[in-house]
């Protein structure tokens, strides 16, 4: 019985595993082909899975500073800047450029250097004469100026976005001709910017912000003085004055709203090439305060450019004058300005000039009994012909090409001067 029940197992086992063989067998038949598995690389490092590739140390590095240049370049905002010296409104200028039914236009003023103004971001001239219109005062040249606001109307076609007007001349047409004038420029060009004056004390106090292509620029624009003449008591807001205290006050605030600061002072000596004590003194401490730019007028000509170190170790740039843009003075020296133009760059919250040079400029003019002409061109444009008609031969026997190129390079230094 033993012996039956033994076979009986052994027939059992044999069969079960006869059938299970048959289905290992199946499957494997019928299994999807897999890929064959390669064999790692004990020669390279394996990666976190042990099969991920593993990017070496360099090429990440290498990656993420390319990363990072991307981001800066794509944060990088510039800003170009150009900026004239004195528009002054002598008789021979006012008159040069009326039309035959007594109207004025003054486009060619401007002509020759329109696609400048106009190219750049910003553009900014200094209107030494206020346009006090013609209720009390005639226009008029030296010593009380009036001048036609048909001069503003050609600065706005020119292409410039601000207007300096705080000068010694500014009061010259009376309290009345400075509301007259900021009048004029807020009926009809409400969107360019007024320096300098203002119709109440509220907007002496706010700073003039202007944002270009991402960077908030701040604007202040002073004089010196206003020929002797004083504001009435309660007016004193009419025009800023430079008055040290509140200079540094301004700048103080505008560091906060701003990401660069221009200071544009009407100061100095006339006809004098180098800045006196005063400005130097004022420069230095606007450049403490951390004023970014200077661009100053007044003398009727060209001055030096220097960079000032602030005490905070900031670097400040300073034209100390540029001179006439145009009048009807009779002297070679004030024939010759100056167009500052400055490249600004912003970086992430970092402001700063790239670059910064001086565009030597010739005032040009044609007197006659019968024809008069006033426009400026750059000296580079200005040839022998032109200087052979020039009116000024008769008062200065020394104008030619070469004399302006000299003195220009004189006062100014062959480094700061561009003939572009």
């Amino acid at each position: 019985m033993k012996k039956l029940l033994y076979v009986m197992i052994v027939v059992l086992l044999g069969a079960v595993g006869y059938m299970t063989y048959d289905v290992i067998t199946d499957m494997v038949a019928y299994a999807p082909e897999q890929a064959e598995t390669p064999a790692a690389d004990e020669s390279k490092p394996a990666g976190a899975d042990g099969n991920s590739e593993v990017v070496p140390t360099e090429q990440l590095q290498a990656e993420s500073t390319t990363q990072q240049e991307s981001t800066s370049k794509a944060e990088r905002k510039t800003c170009t800047l150009v900026s004239v010296g004195d528009v002054l409104g002598h008789e021979s200028v006012i008159y040069a450029n009326q039309n035959a039914d007594g109207s004025y236009n003054y486009d060619k003023l401007f002509v020759h250097l329109k696609s400048d103004f106009t190219d750049a971001d910003l553009a900014v001239v200094n209107q030494e004469t206020i346009f006090g219109g013609t209720d009390i005062y005639p226009y008029a040249g030296y010593p009380n100026f009036n001048s036609p606001e048909a001069i503003g109307d050609a600065e706005v076609r020119a292409g410039f976005d601000v207007i300096l007007h705080a000068t010694n001349h500014t009061r010259d047409t009376g309290e009345q001709g400075i509301e007259y004038c900021l009048n004029y420029w807020k009926t009809n060009h409400p969107d360019t910017t007024v320096l300098g004056i203002h119709a109440s004390k509220k907007e002496q106090d706010t700073i003039t912000v202007v944002t270009k292509n991402d960077i908030r620029i701040a604007m202040l624009n002073y004089t010196y003085g206003l020929n002797g003449y004083s504001l009435a008591a309660g007016k004193e807001y009419l025009v800023d004055l430079i008055d040290t205290e509140r200079i540094r006050s301004d700048i103080r605030k505008a560091k906060e709203m701003a990401d660069f600061v221009i200071v544009f002072p009407h100061w100095g000596i006339e006809y004098q090439y180098e800045p006196n004590t005063e400005q130097k003194n004022l420069a230095q401490m606007m450049a403490d305060e951390g004023a970014d730019l200077i661009i100053g007028t007044h003398p009727h000509v060209l001055e030096s450019v220097e960079w000032l170190k602030g005490s905070g170790g900031n670097k400040t740039l300073c034209y100390y004058s540029l001179g006439n843009y145009i009048s009807g003075q009779t002297a070679t020296d004030r024939l010759l300005g100056g167009m500052a133009r400055v490249t600004l760059v912003k970086e992430g919250d970092k402001t700063s000039i790239e670059d910064a040079c001086l565009v030597p400029l010739v005032t040009h003019y044609v007197w006659s009994s019968n024809y008069y002409t006033s426009e400026t061109y750059k000296l580079t444009d200005y040839t022998d012909d032109l200087v052979a008609v020039h009116s000024i031969h008769g008062y200065d026997s020394g104008f030619s090409v070469s004399a302006l190129k000299k003195l220009a390079e004189q006062i100014v230094g062959e480094e700061w001067i561009s003939e572009k």
